[in-house]
Formats: C-alpha cells, structure tokens, sequence
C-alpha cells in the first residue's frame, strides 16, 4: 500500500499509513497563526523575545497555540543569547521575536553571536505597514527604514520579508530550511503588521521529501592523516566547537587514535576531560598541560571543527615548525587564516570521525607513544595556582571561589561563564567531566551572553542546576535577566566575581600600556541586596569556605528559583599568560602580516 501525506495548515507533512492526501477543514485564521502553528509542527516551539506593537500579532499567535511557548526577556540580545544555550542544550531550533525600530536593532548582537556560533534560530522582526499605506511611519525597519534585511543579511542564512498573508507560512518555513542547512545559523523573517494580521483561508502544506544526505569524506585525506598521526613522535588532536553534535563519533576517535588532545576553549568537555589523554584545554587560559605539550613541539595535528582563532591557539602552538597539520572544517574560508594547513579538508566533522576511526582501527594505526606522551605530560598540576583549593587568603582568590562553586553545585550542574577576567579564572580551574558540563558564548565574546544563556540553559532542563559565573561589569549591563530567571522559577545561581572595575581591561592595559589606572574602576555594588529587592535571595561571599553545598541548598530551599552571590574576590590576582591580550600580541600585534 502506497504511503499517503497528512496535510496541516502550513505544517511540515510525514508520510501515513492512510492512501489519500487528507482534506483540509476550511477555517480562517491570521497569517500569525499560520506561521507560529507551522514553526510548531517542526518542532520550533519556544519563542523568546520581547513584545511590541508591530510584532504583537505574532506574540498573540504564540499566546494561542498549543505546544507554543513565549520566554519574555528583557532585552532583544539577551533573547538571542538565551535561545542559543537553549540550543546548545537541547539541539531544537528556537526562535526570537523582536518589534520593529530599536527592537530589530537591539537584537543585532545576539544575531551576530548565533551567526558566529553556527547557531540556527528563526529571527521573527515586526514591521509597521508602510508598504500598504505608503505613508512615513515610527520604527520602520524597510527598505526606506531601517533595512533590516541589509544591516543583518550578511549575518543570516537566509532574509525574507513576508510578501502577503497567503505565503506567510511557506516563506517562514523556507527560512527555517536555511537556518538548519550544513552550516547552520540565524534566519531573518520581516513581518510587516498588516500582512502579519491578514486573513487566510487554511491551505493544504507543503509536501515535503525527506532530506536524506550522504557525506562521502575523501579517503586518500583519511588515510594520509591516520599515517601521519601514527609516525609521529609528538602527535596532538585539537578539537573545536564545531565538534559539538559529534561527541560520540568524537570520542570513539579519540579512543582509536591513542594521541593526546586538546580543546579549545569553546569546546572545552566535548570529550570530558578525565580521560587518560585529556590535556584539558589550549587556547586563551591553557592549561599547564597543554602549554607545556604544546612547547615540546607537536609534529603531527590534526584539528577538527575550529577556525583556529587567537583565542583558540593563545599560548599553545599546536604545530612545530615543520610539522603537518591536518584542518577539517566545513567552512573552508578557515583554511590557511592564521596556522597554514597541509591537508585542508572541507568535510562533515562526524562523517570524517567515524571513517578516520574506521580506517585506523582496521588497519592497526594506533601511535605507539601516544599513551605514555600523555601519561608523561599530565604528571603535574594541570593549574597555574597548584594549591588553588588549600588557598585561605581573604578577599577570596578567584580559583578558590571557581573550585568552591564546582564542589558546592554537584556532579549534575550545568555551568556557564560570562566574558570578563572571571571566564579566564572558569575555563582554566573548572572540570568539565561531561560534553554538557561547561558552557561559553566565545565566538563574539559578549558580555552578558553567559547571564542570559543561563535562562536558556535553565529552560533546557528546569530541575538541574545551572551555575552563571559572571562579573559585576555584566551584571550590571544584562542583570535585569534575573527577573526572568525568578519569574520562570529557574534553579540558576548567579556567582558574581565582584571586583568594582573592569579588571580584564585593567590587567590588559597594564600589560600593553604599563599601566592600567583607576579609569576602569566602578562604584562597589551589592548584588545581594540587589537580588533581595526583587525577592531573589542573595548573600555576600567574603571568604573560602562560604560556598558550599548546604549554602546553595538553604538558599534554593524556599522553592525553585534563582539566587545571587555577591563573591568579594581579590582584584589584584591573574593567571599567568592567560589573557586575550597576550594572545592579540602573539597573532596581531607582531607585524607579521604573511
């Protein structure tokens, strides 16, 4: 018996076990409808944002439809940033709804992070109808506007502005096509208000085929890199964001291959880092391991999913002078940009893993030293501050607050770091134990993307902790997102490394200038009162010791929702070499322009 398709308005269709194509119920309804109901049967149902007038026929569909959801932020790019954690977290495509004028511009940076991240997400920007009337209007965000599809085309996969009500639906669905394609990211859709409020009568959808593709990796680079890594005398893998979905081909690679590795600092967990050939993470913040390997002089790499970026290498030199490195990447603009490839391979992450794995594994290629490199190179302290959990001093030193808070939040927790001086002090002392253990919004490096992906993240799974390591400067830019966070009644503890200035700037300063000045300072708030006077509880941490599990415990007791450290660390402390401005001055500021 012949499959038979099972037509929704504006919906996705799956094949069934009926012989007919279904009949459609005549029934009128708006174009928003169509949309939200059609984004809903794919599966994209949460919609964060924040309303306004002319997107407000959108909100309203979303308000109506089952299985719809709308998480309201506080601002536009904190939106973006929450919908990208929660894909992160939970690989379904969110959307963002935004109003049109300052609305659409807000959320300019958080479309440039899920640009930058490959993140794929349906932008929903409202319009007022200066098409219809021809009249100037407030907030348009037209051709003769704003133009959004000009001032963010170039950051999204595909920019569509709705044509009339009776296409609505498709149009929207054609942009999520784009959005999920091989290298996925951001999708405009521009909703004027009168052709988001039309009427339409219900249509049958789309037939859709199902997308079955192939990914035929190139042997001869499969078999030529396997070579290489196994004659090497000091081989190294790199592992790069883009690896994440590709965890399990990833680790089963690591495994066959039997050479050390590393992250970058995005990636960091993606194979967790208490395996026996972890060198935890290079790149901005390295650890001991990885900068000590690395300076040894690696003469055969292999880097999967990573551009290679000034923050991915920093004080980690993933090749010698002279060594072969093998880049796999499917954007090939990544190529030969700052580490020169031998073999650039344009190709599927997993598909790559699994036939490397495959060919390695058949043919016995495994590195004969690649244990004991490992083994020898993890000897020490993989931490620039080896007694960093024994460290008493008051105000309290960073790491020990980091080490506090790990052992404090349980094996369970999700952590999340804001951008600022305290990130460093994350992604060199935390553990990530598990692929989903450790998170951070690095390709734009925007301050309150980690404070507002703890919403997303929070959203992913309501019953696990999520712990945001954040400073005062971002708290103070994006903090209002507490109140989603409370109003949601989402387990995220915001530890705020509270140093009345911004001290990233200030240490950076002092490094390329010679002097960082009092320029940077801000005025001391208190976070804890702050959180108290929105009912969100809140104590200050002066001291190690403080933070503790029962500590977190008594202050979730009351019920589910969020809590705020107000953590006094010691301003005056940096990791060694660890900066960005150290790896600026390695990648950019060297004169070589070759």
């Amino acid at each position: 018996m012949s499959a038979a398709i099972k037509v929704e308005r504006g919906a996705a269709v799956r094949p069934t076990r009926d012989s007919s194509v279904q009949a459609v119920a005549p029934r009128t309804a708006s174009a928003s409808h169509a949309i939200v109901e059609a984004l809903v049967a794919r599966g994209v149902d949460s919609f964060f944002g924040v309303p306004g007038g002319p997107v407000s026929p959108i909100c309203k569909a979303v308000l109506d439809t089952a299985g719809a959801r709308f998480i309201e932020s506080r601002h536009e790019t904190s939106a973006a940033f929450a919908a990208a954690s929660f894909h992160r977290a939970t690989g379904r495509v969110p959307a963002i709804v935004v109003t049109a004028g300052p609305g659409a511009t807000n959320a300019v940076t958080g479309i440039a992070n899920a640009h930058l991240g490959r993140t794929p997400m349906i932008v929903i920007t409202g319009d007022v109808a200066w098409a219809s009337s021809g009249r100037l209007l407030l907030q348009d965000t037209g051709p003769e506007g704003l133009h959004m599809e000009r001032m963010v085309g170039h950051l999204c996969r595909a920019a569509v502005r709705v044509a009339s009500p009776r296409s609505a639906a498709t149009q929207v669905l054609a942009a999520l096509d784009a959005a999920t394609g091989p290298i996925p990211g951001p999708a405009l859709c521009v909703i004027p208000m009168d052709r988001g409020r039309g009427e339409i009568e219900a249509q049958p959808a789309v037939v859709r085929a199902t997308r079955q593709t192939t990914d035929e990796v190139p042997l001869p680079a499969v078999h030529q890199t396997a070579k290489w890594l196994a004659e090497a005398e000091r081989p190294l893998l790199v592992l790069g964001a883009a690896c994440r979905g590709h965890e399990a081909s990833v680790r089963r690679l690591v495994d066959a291959l039997g050479v050390p590795f590393v992250t970058t600092p995005q990636a960091k967990g993606v194979v967790p880092e208490t395996h026996p050939r972890s060198l935890r993470h290079g790149g901005m913040a390295a650890s001991l391991w990885a900068r000590a390997y690395t300076s040894g002089g690696v003469d055969a790499t292999l880097v999967l999913g990573t551009d290679l970026d000034d923050v991915s290498v920093g004080p980690t030199p993933y090749v010698r002078e002279g060594g072969k490195l093998v880049h796999v990447d499917l954007d090939a603009s990544v190529f030969h940009r700052n580490v020169p490839a031998d073999l650039p391979v344009a190709a599927d992450l997993g598909a790559f893993a699994r036939a490397l794995t495959q060919h390695a594994t058949a043919q016995g290629l495994l590195n004969p030293r690649g244990r004991a490199l490992a083994k020898a190179a993890r000897s020490g302290s993989p931490f620039d501050a080896e007694d960093a959990a024994d460290d008493t001093r008051s105000p309290i030193a960073p790491q020990r607050a980091v080490l506090d808070l790990e052992a404090a939040a349980g094996e369970d927790a999700r952590f999340i770091t804001d951008i600022g001086g305290h990130m460093l002090y994350a992604l060199h002392y935390l553990t990530a134990k598990r692929p989903d253990r450790f998170n951070i919004h690095l390709r734009l490096g925007s301050m309150g993307s980690g404070i507002a992906g703890a919403i997303g993240l929070g959203l992913a799974d309501p019953k696990r902790r999520v712990v945001c390591i954040c400073g005062d400067g971002g708290m103070q830019m994006n903090g209002m997102e507490l109140l989603v966070a409370a109003d949601l009644g989402l387990p995220v503890v915001y530890a705020v490394f509270n140093d009345a200035r911004y001290n990233m700037v200030h240490h950076g300063m002092k490094q390329l200038y010679g002097a960082g000045g009092t320029e940077w300072d801000t005025r001391w708030v208190d976070f804890a009162a702050w959180a108290r006077s929105m009912g969100v509880p809140g104590i200050r941490v002066h001291a190690p010791g403080q933070i503790d599990a029962a500590t977190l415990d008594r202050l979730q007791a009351s019920g589910p929702g969020p809590v705020v450290l107000d953590i006094r660390i010691d301003r005056e402390m940096q990791i060694r070499g660890a900066g960005r401005d150290e790896a600026l001055q390695r990648m950019s500021l060297d004169g070589d322009a070759s």
